[in-house]
Order: structure tokens, then C-alpha cells, then sequence
């Protein structure tokens, strides 16, 4: 029971691996991407709203003051489907990113491997467990001077230790709380690449200027990716 916290320390660093992983593989190019998303997104919105305006404005004069509603409303519409060259590059980039998996197949990997390497501190934890069952023992205090002569004078006493039962405690808790962890982790996976069918970030785009593809609108790992 001495020696329970250095396998803990050690099952500590194993369990950090998958997230170090990701810090250096994902974190830093999907917070650099996710600024630059934003921030195009924003342009895209505001060049197609300032390159309208005037185009807008000048076409509904154009047509005196009799113009009707109709004419006006088609004049806004035919405007709206008009796009800037910067515009329809963020949109084949948007495309490229929608059809590509990496962030997907690497954040699925990363749950992965936190499931199978918690394994192997649940193992050796459930196999602690069952083998320090027994934390009370007779022990002999003093010996006699002749033992064959005087076994009757051995003073035996009850001895116990209390941190065999508190390592089984933390032991059995430490179980708990990992199976809760996988079983979280597999909700988790289950509802974003099974059960989930929507893409909210997608679904969104056109409502700024930008349209997108049902071909990869529709994909499973728009959002993630």
C-alpha cells in the first residue's frame, strides 16, 4: 500500500498524453482558423452590404419615382446574388474545409485513446482493490525467552491498519470517477458523429451572404472541421 501514489502519479501522465497530443497537433491551427473564420465572415458581410448599398440605390433612382414595390424588392434580390471575388474564394474555402475530415478523425482519435489508456489504471486499480481485502492482523508483542517452553506467554494483539482501508476508498472512488469519464466521453462521441444530423454553424452561413453546398452542407463534420 506504500507505494499506491507512485502508480497514480504515473497513470496521471499517461491519461495527459492524449490532451498533450491535441495541444500541439489541433489547438493551435483551430484557434488560428477559427480567428480567421470569424474574421471573414464579418468582411464578407460588411463588403456585400457597403458594395450593395450604392448599386441599390443608384439602380431604384434610376427608375423615378413610380418604381413599385415588386421592381424594388427584385432590384434588393438581384443585388444579393451578386458576388465579390473575395467572396467566392472564402467559399471554396469553406468548401475545402467542410469536405476535409482531420480535425474530426483526430478529435475522435483523442477521446479513443483516453478511453483505452484510462484502461489500464482502472485495471490496476480493480486489481488492488480485491487483493487488499483484509486490513486487521494478529501480531506478537515481545517474545519469551524460551519460545517451545512459554508459547502461552506470547502477548498477541489485534493491529490494524487504517490506510489500507483509506487506499481502498480512494481506489474504488478513482474507478467511479474514470467509468464516468469513459461513459461521458461516449455519450459524447455517439451524439456528435451518430445521433447528430444537423450542422449549426452551416445551416447559419447563408443569412450573411455566403452560400454553401448541400453536397458538404450536409456532412457529418462540418462543425468540427
Amino acid at each position: 500500500h506504500k507505494f499506491l501514489p507512485y502508480p497514480l502519479l504515473a497513470f496521471a501522465g499517461i491519461m495527459y498524453i492524449p490532451a498533450l497530443g491535441w495541444e500541439f497537433l489541433a489547438s493551435t491551427r483551430l484557434t488560428s482558423e477559427l480567428n480567421f473564420l470569424l474574421q471573414e465572415i464579418d468582411n464578407c458581410y460588411h463588403r456585400a452590404a457597403e458594395g450593395r448599398a450604392p448599386k441599390i440605390e443608384k439602380q431604384i433612382q434610376s427608375k423615378g419615382p413610380g418604381i413599385t414595390e415588386r421592381e424594388r424588392r427584385e432590384i434588393i434580390e438581384n443585388a444579393e446574388k451578386e458576388k465579390s471575388p473575395e467572396q467566392n474564394l472564402f467559399e471554396k474555402y469553406l468548401e475545402r474545409r467542410g469536405q476535409s475530415n482531420f480535425l474530426a478523425k483526430l478529435y475522435l482519435a483523442r477521446h479513443l485513446a483516453i478511453i483505452c489508456l484510462s484502461s489500464i489504471p482502472i485495471s490496476y486499480l480493480s486489481a488492488y482493490y480485491a487483493r487488499q481485502r483484509q486490513n486487521e492482523f494478529t501480531c506478537a508483542l515481545g517474545e519469551p525467552p524460551d519460545i517451545s517452553s512459554y508459547a502461552e506467554l506470547k502477548l498477541k494483539v489485534n493491529c490494524k491498519l487504517p490506510a489500507v482501508q483509506l487506499q481502498r476508498i480512494m481506489a474504488a472512488v478513482d474507478i467511479a470517477l474514470l467509468c464516468t469519464m469513459n461513459l461521458i466521453i461516449l455519450v459524447n462521441l455517439l451524439h456528435l458523429f451518430v445521433v447528430r444530423k444537423s450542422n449549426f454553424v452551416f445551416d447559419k452561413l447563408h443569412k450573411v451572404g455566403i452560400k454553401t453546398r448541400r453536397r458538404w452542407q450536409k456532412s457529418q463534420f462540418c462543425d468540427i472541421n
